[in-house]
């Protein structure tokens, strides 16, 4: 089942006809980011460049991207049939992602073919593209994984934290409060030490899989990869840190996130998974010490903004396995979670089983009360088991006759995310998070109605809906009728 490395992967994709490889020549200034953009509006394949503008001579010349924009491509990483459903997808990242695979050291990797140290570092061999137009620069980390540690606890962290380029061996890190790179990072400042840092780029998938997942604290990433893999990852220590990174990695970028505040860069303005630019921002520098990197290397990226782009896709899915195992370990009754893509991680329908007064509030409680009210809950929208949440028509029915606004639209003041755009410029009260509210739509059907036998001694309506007998026994004999599909 697993890829060892990107290039597997890209081999199978090729199989599975999800591959396209562009051979005409493609700038990396804008038009390569229009391609990924339209490209992902269409729902097309993964994308291969071999021909781009000022890189024929450079030390890495292809770039990979859309490798995860649709559900039918995370089902081949993780294993299932190109036809899963959404729903599926995330009940298999929920159990499966438990089964956590320890990784194991070897002595070397491919990642070491090549080794560049001090003046012989130079990222502009990279074609990290300006993706668009208004963005503040090249973004060499848009679809990678960033690696530190726990000085204290040795606990690793594999995340994606957006880099631009700002001289060949510089870029800026988005360190952003309550990650858990800024919970590293935080630790080494208060020692007065820079902090170790390795970035790889063009893995294998689960591993961007993984580094945009909300993994819990203290927990390796590369046992949750192990785990999605169904056998552990291969790492090889790097040449100048004490990190590990996989040894198929292409592109290993080696150094230290610098913790001096006065060395701080602006990283922005930068396309947000919000669908709106972010404002500029000081952030960290992460000077780069070291490249290592396999032959003939593969760069790997993706274009961020509108929904509904690759990051979103699998965040969705990842997302909506976590808080779904959170909401089921804190109460009862949870009978599903969708994190809608196309709603940027700013909302989050859950489905209960309706069984008990103080559920649907107990769902928003235990979400906002987690750490998962970083990046996902801002909105959350409750239904009943009849409602399929997976469907958003059936979300919005139940949202035009389930719900009093009276009594069913509940705001909550509290911290929402630094870059939700509902915030204006001038009330902004920081950079780690924005005081902002909260919504609970309650769009169940009220237990505390009474039940009525106009309803068939229900509490509400009953649903107008042919009988299962019946609908049974016409999808059992639907070809037989000679309609198409």
């Amino acid at each position: 089942m697993a890829c060892n490395d990107v290039r597997e992967w890209v081999d199978k994709l090729k199989k599975e006809g999800e591959l396209a490889t562009i051979k005409t020549e493609v700038d990396w200034d804008l038009e390569l980011g229009g391609i990924a953009r339209e490209n992902m509006d269409r729902g097309g394949r993964a994308l291969l460049f071999e021909n781009i503008k000022d890189y024929k001579n450079t030390i890495c010349k292809k770039l990979f991207t859309c490798s995860l924009s649709t559900q039918s491509r995370i089902a081949i990483m993780l294993g299932l049939p190109k036809t899963t459903s959404y729903k599926e997808l995330i009940q298999h990242w929920r159990k499966q992602a438990q089964k956590r695979i320890k990784p194991v050291n070897v002595d070397y990797g491919p990642c070491k073919e090549n080794i560049l140290k001090g003046d012989d570092v130079d990222l502009f061999q990279l074609p990290a593209p300006h993706w668009q137009k208004l963005d503040g620069g090249r973004y060499i980390g848009t679809f990678h994984g960033v690696i530190t540690k726990d000085p204290d606890t040795n606990w690793e962290n594999v995340g994606m934290y957006r880099q631009v380029i700002h001289d060949k061996n510089t870029t800026s890190m988005s360190v952003a409060q309550g990650q858990h790179i800024w919970m590293h990072w935080r630790k080494y400042r208060r020692k007065g030490q820079n902090m170790p840092c390795a970035i790889v780029i063009g893995v294998d998938p689960t591993l961007t899989a993984v580094a945009s997942s909300p993994v819990p604290n203290g927990v390796d990433e590369w046992d949750v990869m192990g785990a999605l893999r169904g056998e552990p990852v291969k790492l090889v220590k790097c040449e100048t840190v004490d990190l590990r990174v996989p040894a198929t990695a292409e592109i290993v970028l080696e150094g230290e996130l610098v913790t001096d505040l006065k060395t701080f860069k602006n990283d922005g303005p930068f396309g947000e998974f919000t669908g709106y630019y972010g404002l500029p921002s000081m952030r960290p520098i992460f000077k780069v010490n070291c490249v290592t990197f396999r032959n003939d290397p593969i760069f790997q990226g993706t274009m961020e903004g509108l929904p509904i782009v690759e990051d979103q896709l699998i965040c969705g899915v990842n997302h909506s396995a976590e808080i779904w195992n959170l909401l089921e370990e804190r109460m009862l009754g949870v009978t599903g979670v969708n994190c809608e893509p196309s709603a940027s991680y700013g909302i989050t329908i859950v489905q209960i089983d309706n069984s008990y007064y103080g559920q649907v509030h107990q769902v928003a409680n235990n979400i906002w009360g987690s750490k998962f009210t970083l990046d996902s809950g801002k909105n959350i929208i409750v239904c009943d088991t009849d409602v399929d949440i997976w469907d958003l028509r059936r979300v919005f029915w139940a949202l035009a006759f389930r719900v009093d606004p009276k009594t069913d639209i509940i705001q909550h003041p509290g911290m929402i995310h630094a870059l939700d755009p509902i915030i204006h410029i001038r009330d902004k009260v920081g950079a780690g998070g924005n005081a902002g509210t909260r919504l609970l739509i309650d769009a169940t059907k009220s237990i505390l109605k009474p039940r009525a036998p106009e309803y068939g001694n229900e509490r509400f309506p009953q649903v107008a809906y042919p009988d299962e007998e019946t609908m049974k026994k016409v999808r059992e004999n639907w070809y037989k009728y000679g309609i198409e599909a």
